[in-house]
């Protein structure tokens, strides 16, 4: 049961990455709706390769992991990492600004809510083991 479990979060884990890379690869202009100007090629050229080709490289390695029963441990380290760099990064930037949107509270609630999630099931699988 832990592998499925397992295979399931790196599963969602990477469609997560992959949805977000994806939108964001082909609708750059997106995320000006959170005020970053994208007003020359060279930045929607640089916001596709970050926002979205970091993204699909992390959701190519989580979907290969998920297919890897020995990958799995690897694969919930790689999708925790994300979930606390995300999440860690925006509470920092919260509070280095001193304010926080709606918007910005809820991407912040969700990838911590990763975070815990992700991290449990490492915690579960180091018990297990």
């Amino acid at each position: 049961m832990p592998s499925l479990i397992d295979r399931l979060l790196i599963i969602v884990s990477a469609l997560i990455f992959l949805g977000f890379g994806g939108w964001i690869f082909l609708m750059p202009e997106a995320l000006e709706g959170i005020g970053i100007t994208l007003a020359t090629a060279e930045a929607r050229t640089d916001i596709r390769a970050t926002y979205g080709g970091v993204e699909f490289a992390i959701a190519a390695f989580l979907l290969i992991a998920q297919g890897r029963l020995d990958w799995h441990r690897a694969g919930l380290t790689m999708a925790l990492c994300g979930a606390a760099g995300l999440s860690g990064a925006r509470l920092a930037g919260m509070l280095i600004e001193g304010t926080a949107s709606p918007l910005m509270l809820v991407f912040f609630g969700l990838e911590a809510f990763g975070v815990l999630v992700l991290g449990w099931a490492l915690l579960r699988r180091r018990s297990e083991s």
